[in-house]
């Protein structure tokens, strides 16, 4: 349908108009793959609503394990692919630009950034047009969790099973107090492979996670994390600075380097007549590669939107210079709480002895999961 004059209204096509369109090329999408096209490729002009609604309704898009649950916990398998760093879950693309031998200058270049995340302008939207504090980028963050900023450099949406654990709480409140979060996951113990939520392989299998969080965050707050690490054994910690500076604190008492590789699954599934699978890992050298990337989007995709010589530049650089890139795994996954530490740092409970962070409910509780005893579904105080 042909924009301006007539019935559009606006100079704009009407909402028949493009019914009536987006219906005629849904027809020429099933005739093409139909004859046998192993694909098609959209031009979405940054319209993405009617490709989106013409690729949910044509059948030979969808795969049959898109009408499960997936073959494993992650998106876009390679073929062969049985394990992952959990470090690019939010961030597919990036991994398997990386596996095809592209380099940290190419899929955090500006061009391909754009692409990604939008231009400038759209950027500038997102996370702020003139951000002078730190306070500042901290509700970008918060905003994010909350599903009022669409997207960030290192997340393009919250996980489904961030969403039903009823993590958005907590997250938003570790974003009030300057902890960023860029992923997590919630610790699952004996949750069907077939949950709508958390499942992955074949049936009848039963799948467990370890609690995971990666952030930001000043020195300060890292230094308060660290100290208070003693009083939770289950807890280990990897923090990297741009500048390559590392501390680490791991409840099995080793030390990750370059010549000692660190690797703790952190989601596996038992599946009859299998051995034991472990898809999803934290492991030591690649959080160190991760971290190049992380800390370039900083710039390539965030400070790279300010005019040179501003305030907000200049904010952006220093976070990217300063602060460090931090991910914990809590090795309990039966009754631990990766939270429970934050609530002791940050003082949220001065008045009692348990902690305030909490999720709204345990993970794949209502299809029976065993899910520790004494669980307090109080929450910290942000709105």
């Amino acid at each position: 349908p042909r924009r301006g004059g007539g019935g559009g209204g606006g100079g704009g096509c009407s909402e028949t108009s493009r019914k009536a369109g987006r219906e005629w090329v849904e027809g020429v999408c099933r005739e093409m793959l139909a004859a046998g096209a192993p694909g098609l490729y959209f031009y979405t002009l940054n319209l993405e609503k009617s490709v989106t609604e013409l690729v949910a309704a044509v059948p030979q898009f969808h795969t049959a394990t898109e009408r499960g649950p997936p073959p494993l916990p992650f998106p876009r398998a390679r073929n062969e692919e049985t394990v992952r760093p959990i470090f690019w879950a939010s961030n597919p693309l990036t991994y398997l630009c990386k596996q095809h031998g592209a380099s940290t200058v190419m899929y955090t270049s500006h061009s391909l950034v754009g692409r990604r995340l939008g231009s400038q302008a759209e950027r500038r939207y997102m996370w702020g047009e003139s951000p002078t504090t730190e306070e500042d980028v901290y509700d970008v963050f918060d905003r994010f969790v909350r599903g009022r900023v669409p997207r960030l450099p290192w997340c393009e949406n919250i996980e489904g099973e961030t969403l039903e654990a009823g993590l958005l709480k907590p997250l938003c409140a570790l974003n009030h107090h300057g902890f960023l979060t860029i992923n997590s996951q919630p610790s699952l113990n004996g949750v069907p492979s077939s949950h709508p939520s958390y499942g992955w392989g074949p049936p009848g299998g039963t799948i467990y996670q370890k609690a995971y969080l990666e952030f930001f965050c000043s020195e300060f707050n890292l230094d308060r994390l660290t100290a208070a690490l003693g009083g939770h054994p289950s807890l280990s910690l990897q923090a990297y600075k741009a500048d390559g500076s590392a501390r680490s604190v791991l409840s099995s008492g080793l030390t990750p380097s370059e010549s000692k590789r660190v690797v703790t699954a952190v989601t596996w599934g038992v599946f009859e007549g299998r051995d034991i699978l472990q898809p999803t890992v934290v492991d030591s050298h690649a959080f160190n590669v991760w971290k190049d990337e992380a800390f370039a989007m900083w710039r390539t995709a965030w400070s790279s939107i300010y005019p040179e010589g501003s305030a907000s530049k200049a904010l952006i650089e220093a976070l990217h210079d300063t602060y460090w890139h931090v991910c914990i795994v809590d090795n309990d996954f039966v009754a631990g709480d990766i939270f429970r530490i934050f609530s002791q740092v940050l003082s949220l409970n001065p008045n009692e002895g348990s902690p305030i962070i909490r999720p709204e409910r345990h993970p794949g509780a209502a299809a029976g999961a065993t899910t520790g005893a004494g669980k307090n579904t109080n929450m910290a105080g942000v709105d």
